[in-house]
């Protein structure tokens, strides 16, 4: 292979290897308020919960106290019925103390279906609370990987500039220019393999005079179609 050639394929590595660590860098940002918002998530669901309960203990409270002054009301109509003097009266009386009898039942309906309500909130808030406990402690621990990897990613980061630069350095100006012309039109992906006489970044097939240029030759040649610096993987 050419060894310019070689040497545009090493620098493509590099830059493509630059880029993906850059976009880690840039990401972790991003990643960490990701983790901070499902936190916030999972506390506001929590929370909802909890107020939902003390809603619920409210209105059972207050179904209660109805519940106890139409029970102190159907004494008293128990109390009258026994004074009364004449059947319509009782009559009257005693229809009252039915329809008293079943509102007080639909309000102990109202408040079993809260206390059931409640039963089940109880048993969520306490399931909730041991989740939100082991995934708040696993979000801490992510941030934490996320911020200490900053330094090794930059190091890194670091090392690949340094190899780039020494690359650069011994690629002829003429075909760097070309490289980084093309570059800069395709996404920083200025080389293409050549396999199976077909361009593997845009599937066009090369023509065959091409093709066979580049296994006899060491000429570098482009794809007519999408311009990019066709090459041959060496066997390893």
């Amino acid at each position: 292979m050419n060894p310019d050639l070689r040497n545009l394929i090493a620098l493509q590595d590099t830059e493509l290897k630059i880029a993906s660590l850059q976009k880690q860098i840039s990401d972790i940002p991003k990643q960490v308020e990701a983790y901070h918002q499902e936190l916030l998530r999972l506390e506001q669901a929590h929370q909802a919960r909890v107020v939902q309960l003390q809603e619920d203990t409210k209105h059972r409270r207050t179904f209660e106290s109805q519940v106890d002054m139409m029970r102190a009301r159907l004494s008293k109509l128990k109390d009258q019925l026994m004074m009364v003097k004449t059947n319509k009266e009782y009559t009257a009386m005693l229809h009252e103390i039915q329809m008293a009898e079943a509102q007080i039942r639909q309000e102990e309906d109202k408040i079993l279906e809260i206390m059931e309500e409640m039963e089940s909130l109880e048993a969520s808030l306490k399931n909730d609370a041991r989740e939100l406990k082991a995934r708040t402690q696993e979000i801490q621990k992510s941030v934490q990987a996320c911020q200490s990897s900053i330094p090794e990613l930059e190091a890194a980061l670091a090392g690949l500039r340094d190899e780039k630069a020494r690359t650069e350095a011994i690629i002829e100006s003429e075909l760097l220019a070309r490289y980084r012309r093309i570059a800069e039109l395709r996404k920083g992906v200025a080389l293409a393999e050549a396999r199976d006489e077909l361009c593997t970044a845009c599937h066009v097939r090369i023509r065959p005079q091409v093709y066979a240029e580049l296994l006899g030759t060491e000429d570098i040649h482009s794809c007519d179609s999408c311009s990019r610096i066709l090459y041959l993987r060496e066997p390893c």
